[in-house]
């Protein structure tokens, strides 16, 4: 047993280790990627539940303890306060929005951006 086989058994063992490292490395990110498609997935379906059980839950709105803050709400579109309500209120992202609205993530940029400014104009009032 002289030195380069035992150089040649550590260079496999170190290629061996460092292939495993890579499967790894690419395995924990294709589950990253399927986990945020789940989460997708099951927000957006979470979102078309039954109309009978949103009767009970309380509107957003009346949560608001500025009045003028709760009557410029009530003054927006449905759509643009529903998108307040998901980005805001539920914490949801703006390509979660996206994916439920069935619009791009720019589109939900630019209606919450109008949401917005219909707001600071009815508070400023």
């Amino acid at each position: 047993m002289n030195k380069k086989y035992w150089l040649a058994i550590i260079e496999e063992e170190d290629r061996i280790i460092s292939n495993s490292d890579r499967r790894f490395r690419y395995h924990c990110y294709s589950l990253e990627s399927m986990s945020e498609e789940l989460t997708y997935q099951e927000r957006s379906l979470f979102i078309q539940n039954d109309f009978t059980t949103d009767l009970f839950v309380e509107d957003f709105i009346d949560t608001v303890q500025n009045k003028k803050l709760a009557d410029g709400l009530r003054h927006l579109t449905d759509r643009q306060r529903r998108a307040i309500e998901l980005a805001f209120w539920e914490g949801y992202q703006y390509k979660e929005i996206a994916v439920m609205f069935q619009c791009s993530p720019a589109a939900v940029t630019l209606l919450l951006q109008r949401a917005f400014h219909r707001l600071l104009d009815y508070m400023s009032e």
